[in-house]
């Protein structure tokens, strides 16, 4: 009796032990923005600018780019000697310089209501709930010998082609620092739609209390796309609004 009462206590502390340790997808959530600088700090931010160095197909890139509270942002980069806007977005609707004619262009207005929907400031898991997200642990999986809990980030659907599609990605937490080390996301539309792209944080460095990523890498099918290294990061930088909108162009002079 006394032996049977022994295995039973035993068990009943293992599996007490079990729950402590595990860990609830609020938990995880919590845990990463703390560790990143907490929510305090992380709210007192209403700017970001980064200089970085981008490598895509061989090429080096000079990159700037400017994030500004609650959804605007622009990338600037040097190609092939030019300047040029790769992206930019006011919150409402998003431009970008086209590679043939060196031309400020609009999107149209179906990629800028995917770009509001998915444009979340310094992180998409700071007050996600209030923001109409939803998250969900899906497991434990290693990447590149690192064991992570596997999250689900759920945001609002997008419309693409007419059609609304779900719209979320996979996020990869590092179990000891709880920290993202990997992100894979699905193509929402275009030939590539439905094809996934890993995008890997490393390198995560301290600037003014806040904990920020500064290597970057996306790969797709394997491959390494595109390679992105901050060299340099400022917040709460001054940023006129005028810097995200589009260029309109002068008037013509009238000719008498």
């Amino acid at each position: 009796m006394k032996k049977t009462f022994f295995i039973f206590c035993s068990l009943f502390l293992l599996f007490s032990l079990q729950t402590a340790n595990a860990q609830t997808v609020e938990e995880i959530v919590d845990n990463y923005l703390e560790n990143i600088g907490g929510m305090e700090q992380l709210n007192a931010v209403s700017s970001i600018k980064m200089i970085a160095k981008g490598k895509a197909q061989g090429m080096e890139l000079p990159i700037t780019m400017y994030q500004k509270a609650p959804g605007m942002v622009r990338m600037d980069m040097i190609f092939q000697g030019k300047e040029i806007t790769q992206m930019a977005f006011n919150g409402e609707e998003g431009w970008s310089t086209n590679f043939m004619t060196m031309e400020a262009e609009k999107w149209d207005a179906e990629q800028s209501e995917i770009m509001k929907k998915d444009m979340d400031f310094m992180s998409a898991f700071l007050g996600y709930a209030d923001k109409g997200y939803a998250v969900a642990l899906e497991g434990e999986e290693e990447v590149e010998g690192t064991s992570c809990f596997k999250v689900k980030l759920t945001k609002k659907p997008v419309v693409v082609e007419g059609k609304e599609e779900e719209n979320f990605s996979y996020y990869y937490f590092d179990k000891d620092s709880f920290v993202p080390i990997m992100q894979e996301e699905f193509a929402k539309s275009g030939p590539m739609k439905g094809q996934a792209t890993q995008t890997y944080f490393s390198d995560y460095q301290e600037v003014s209390g806040i904990y920020f990523p500064f290597s970057i890498s996306q790969k797709f099918q394997g491959q390494t796309a595109f390679d992105l290294a901050i060299e340099k990061m400022e917040l709460n930088v001054e940023m006129d609004k005028a810097l995200f909108q589009f260029p309109e162009p002068a008037p013509a002079e009238s000719k008498e």
